[in-house]
């Protein structure tokens, strides 16, 4: 359906046939149809730079990119919005009910606009068409290779795939654009275990639990990490530390019970 509807965009034959013509996404997405997109590469390589400078500013404030503090003034003062309005991946949140026709409809009002892509994308996304979500975002990440935002969500359609080197490798993409993200440190770190790099795993692992210190999600998986690196005694302080924020949880008691019985 989709190669039906967008072969017949009359958009199609009127964009610059000099955009990225040689990438592979765009080639596949012109195989199916899809637009072409004259992109703009000053825009994304001056997004780039103010993204640099920022951290910069943050490192000689002495709050680093690694620190909470940095992470927490950066929310506190709209510094994220691009986040913000774009959640990752795994915290996709329901769109109004419309189908496929409604987002190919936007795409052929108006062809330039990476946001209609994008709807389009995140529409996959929560239909599970992962498939279709991934020549999305790596057709976008071509032309927008300075947005977070794309590198994450093409880095999550690669896990769903179970092409983990490819979804490592993206969301490391993001994190180096946008380091401020700890979901996305955790995400990087189930895909560094899944690639069996448990010592990597434990590294993105710790990583999201500097930024965010409260939750005790990013603990089980550097535990988990830990665990499989071998590190027991890690994986014991880190269990004790995500108990200490959930007393009741019995999960998280049996998991420690079962480190500390043959160790101890």
């Amino acid at each position: 359906m989709l190669i039906l509807v967008l072969r017949r965009l009359p958009e199609a034959t009127d964009l610059d046939q000099n955009a990225s013509p040689d990438k592979p996404a765009a080639q596949r997405l012109a195989d199916k149809g899809l637009p072409a997109i004259a992109a703009s590469r000053v825009k994304s390589w001056l997004k780039f730079k103010l993204q640099k400078l920022w951290h910069f500013m943050l490192e000689a404030k002495d709050l680093r990119h690694t620190a909470a503090a940095g992470y927490k003034i950066k929310k506190i003062f709209g510094q994220n919005q691009a986040a913000a309005r774009r959640p990752a991946p795994v915290d996709i949140k329901p769109q109004e009910a419309k189908d496929e026709q409604y987002f190919l409809g936007l795409i052929k009002k108006d062809p330039k606009n990476l946001d209609n892509y994008d709807s389009l994308g995140r529409y996959y996304l929560e239909s599970k068409d992962y498939a279709g979500a991934l020549d999305i975002y790596d057709y976008l990440s071509q032309h927008a290779p300075a947005n977070p935002e794309y590198h994450a969500k093409l880095a999550f359609c690669h896990y769903q795939e179970k092409q983990y080197e490819q979804a490592a490798g993206h969301y490391q993409k993001s994190l180096a654009l946008d380091s401020l993200q700890p979901n996305r440190y955790y995400n990087l770190s189930l895909a560094q275990e899944a690639l069996g790099k448990f010592v990597e795993a434990a590294q993105a692992a710790g990583q999201a639990v500097t930024l965010e210190p409260g939750n005790v999600k990013y603990y089980l998986a550097l535990a988990n990490a830990q665990v499989k690196s071998g590190h027991i005694t890690a994986a014991q302080t880190s269990l004790r530390k995500a108990l200490a924020l959930e007393p009741e949880n019995s999960s998280i008691k049996i998991k420690l019970a079962a480190l500390v019985q043959p160790h101890e």
